[in-house]
């Protein structure tokens, strides 16, 4: 099986080499895509989900809070008791911003001089940015509602994960995520697709190969190559960009190879229900897009309509690019990768064994 299997790869990798329509498509696509998302991506911030940490509990601080509460901004309010809820919160990524209002606080307005405490997810760069617009917004008008017009008024501001603000920071792991997904993608969709267009498919089904076997060597060059892209891309993403690793290698490694796994196998379906390379490449566009729109790359999911919210549970690239940001910019351990793995490995299961059910009927 194994001499079978290698001498399969080695014909696949030698294709992907020297068909120079499939290496066009591999480098093409991804700036096509940078320019769809110009247009078609809104970074503008809605229901934000807000935690207020209120050490005073005074009746000026109640006061305070409740105009959050009214605000058309805050989605969710949360008020909290301690400081292992405040760090919880935000590690686990269920609130944007954490509010502290520190004790004394009535006591700060009286004396015209007041101080509170905003703590921002700076994973989020932008949408924290944006965040920390609306809820300082709201902080000063309820100072003026109070008339306390020349009240001296001072917001601590610290962005966790990213203390600098630095954009590369937050799109350099998402496009670590989607150009290998689209790499990983049309490789795989072209690979069957290719067999048919040239004649040589039914070489292969009267070979002494299975249909796994068959399928195997397809997904294997594609993995290799993908992952040689992605390491291009964390390379760049360090030294060039200066995006901090702050995570384990490892870590790392096994969301890219079980990611990729995930989208080939998605890739390979594609390939095994069409018949000529253009419908292969169209057919992962069909994928490409709305995994890329419903992934929380360009737009938070929590911004999304409810009822569309549970299909990003299907998008392989969601969980990944929550893990990815979390190895670069968080030293995320095991314990936080693995939840997020799964799923990943879970669809990559899945979307292998329809490939291989619609293979074999393609190959009757």
């Amino acid at each position: 099986m194994i001499t079978r299997l290698w001498a399969l790869i080695r014909k696949e990798a030698l294709a992907i080499k020297n068909d120079k329509k499939s290496l066009f498509v591999v480098i093409v696509p991804p700036l096509i895509q940078v320019l769809i998302f110009s247009f078609a991506a809104t970074l503008e911030v809605k229901n934000i989900d807000l935690a207020v940490f209120d050490h005073d509990g005074s009746q000026e601080s109640q006061a305070l809070i409740q105009d959050f509460k009214g605000s058309s901004y805050i989605k969710n309010l949360v008020q909290i008791k301690s400081e292992h809820d405040v760090a919880e919160l935000l590690n686990t990524q269920k609130v944007l911003a954490v509010l502290v209002i520190p004790q004394g606080f009535s006591k700060q307005i009286q004396n015209e001089k007041a101080t509170v405490q905003l703590l921002l997810d700076g994973r989020r760069s932008n949408t924290a940015q944006i965040a920390e617009g609306y809820i300082s917004s709201i902080v000063q008008t309820f100072f003026l509602a109070q008339s306390h017009a020349t009240l001296n008024v001072t917001i601590n501001t610290r962005f966790l994960y990213n203390p600098n603000i630095s954009n590369f920071w937050w799109i350099v792991p998402n496009l670590f995520g989607s150009i290998t997904m689209v790499v990983a993608m049309l490789l795989t969709s072209l690979s069957i697709a290719r067999e048919r267009e040239l004649g040589t498919f039914d070489q292969i089904l009267v070979s002494p190969l299975r249909p796994f076997e068959i399928l195997l060597g397809k997904l294997i060059p594609a993995l290799v190559i993908s992952i040689f892209e992605s390491t291009l891309i964390l390379l760049s993403a360090i030294y060039f960009f200066g995006v901090p690793l702050m995570g384990s290698l490892a870590i790392l490694y096994a969301s890219v190879v079980v990611f990729l796994f995930s989208i080939s196998g998605v890739g390979l379906f594609i390939s095994a229900i069409c018949n000529t390379q253009q419908q292969a490449i169209l057919g992962a566009f069909v994928f490409l897009l709305p995994s890329l729109l419903l992934s929380g790359f360009a737009t938070p999911v929590e911004n999304m309509p409810l009822w569309l919210q549970p299909l990003t549970e299907f998008i392989p690239l969601k969980y990944y690019l929550i893990l990815i940001k979390g190895v670069f910019l968080k030293n995320i351990t095991w314990s936080v990768a693995w939840p997020l793995i799964a799923p990943m490995f879970g669809l990559g299961i899945i979307s292998m064994s329809v490939a291989m059910v619609f293979f074999r009927r393609k190959s009757r």
